[in-house]
């Protein structure tokens, strides 16, 4: 019988489990600590995977195959994958500790204070996001083949900022590789946030590399509005918006913005994937220029620090790196609710009570994880 986790547990034989820093709709993150010989003590982020979920072959896969990008990747701007283990029962993926706070409540914490976040920051918070994206898109095989990971699921609450100043891309669990052993996508569904999914994949296409670059406009936007920039009142709604592409202009918003950059996000956001730049380095790249042209008196890996720091002590987060996300949502499907829209609601709660009968309390767990959109196609 599985062994539920809880403070001072040891599993693998060496990682002994501290105290919860964050929940999510698949894992819980906890800090953990990993002992050596001589006295040597290292902090470390223990992800376990839901124990429910833990019972379900595919949802087990998509761990595994987590923990196998994760560690294929070598990036300063994407987290570490340190070790994974299954004891007990349960699935334990070790990453390393990163001492900050996420994206989202960064934001969150300047809308409080009723003031703007600074361009520059935002800009340079770009650069360590593109930078760690196109680590994924860039990756080669043991032959020297390309192949490209698509995250899938590029959003303020998977983009960590650090009490150093550094950008760090999180959670591959939704992330699509060419060389994966087997397939995690049922047919019909399409994995992702609604509000960060590109006009593509929406559409029915498969997403790509650029799709990643289109969700990271969508991140910077919000980061310099307050606000997300595809967020209708029903899913409906939203997938309406992101198919159309309606991208309200940013400088009415933030005329504090310079020329330069506002044009670099829009174009990532542009509709058309042909019209977006070649690869994300290229986008940090001409974000990075337009960063030059601006007479710095401080680094701006200071500057983030400091302002991460005080963030942190305003919303009282002391171990935790990030405030309890949201449910990364895997987004379904339904051919049928194409015909009629308003039939949303009825929709919904038939497949509830569905799930409820199949799946008892895991019908639960999986609220959140799902948005019904209006249309037809096999998503991968």
């Amino acid at each position: 019988m599985a062994e539920e986790p809880r403070p001072g547990l040891i599993v693998g034989g060496r990682y002994e489990l501290i105290e919860v820093a964050g929940r999510g709709g698949m894992a819980d993150v906890w800090r953990g600590r990993v002992r050596g010989d001589s006295g040597f003590v290292r902090d470390v982020a223990v992800k376990q995977m839901h124990g429910n979920l833990a019972l379900q072959p595919q949802y087990v896969a998509m761990f595994v195959e987590e923990a196998r990008i994760g560690s294929a990747l070598q990036s300063p701007n994407v987290s570490e994958v340190h070790d994974f283990v299954h004891d007990r029962g349960h699935y334990y993926m070790v990453l390393e500790w990163i001492e900050g706070i996420d994206l989202g409540s960064w934001v969150k914490y300047h809308a409080h204070r009723n003031e703007q976040t600074r361009w520059e920051l935002v800009a340079a918070v770009g650069v360590g996001i593109l930078r760690g994206l196109a680590a994924a898109h860039e990756r080669l095989g043991p032959d020297g083949r390309p192949l490209p990971i698509v995250h899938r699921d590029v959003s303020p609450h998977n983009i960590l900022l650090t009490t150093r100043g550094m950008v760090k891309l999180i959670d591959f669990g939704l992330a699509l590789a060419p060389d994966r052993t087997q397939e995690t996508t049922e047919p019909g569904i399409v994995k992702g946030k609604m509000s960060y999914l590109a006009p593509e994949i929406v559409s029915g296409g498969r997403p790509i590399p650029a799709s990643d670059q289109f969700a990271c406009g969508s991140v910077l936007w919000e980061a310099l509005v307050g606000r997300k920039l595809f967020d209708g009142a029903t899913d409906y709604d939203t997938y309406t918006r992101l198919r159309e592409g309606m991208v309200p202009p940013l400088r009415p918003l933030r005329s504090d913005v310079p020329p330069a950059f506002a044009q670099i996000i829009h174009r990532a956001l542009a509709l058309k994937v042909e019209t977006r730049f070649p690869s994300t380095r290229e986008m940090a790249r001409q974000i990075g220029t337009a960063l030059k042209k601006v007479q710095l008196r401080k680094d701006l890996h200071t500057i983030l620090a400091r302002s991460v720091a005080e963030a942190r002590e305003a919303q009282g987060i002391g171990p935790r790196t990030q405030e309890a996300s949201e449910a990364t949502p895997i987004a379904e499907m339904l051919p049928e609710m194409a015909a009629e829209v308003v039939a949303l609601p009825g929709q919904k709660a038939a497949a509830a009570a569905a799930a409820e009968a199949s799946g008892g309390g895991f019908a639960q767990t999986m609220r959140g994880l799902r948005h019904y959109l209006p249309f037809f196609g096999k998503k991968k």
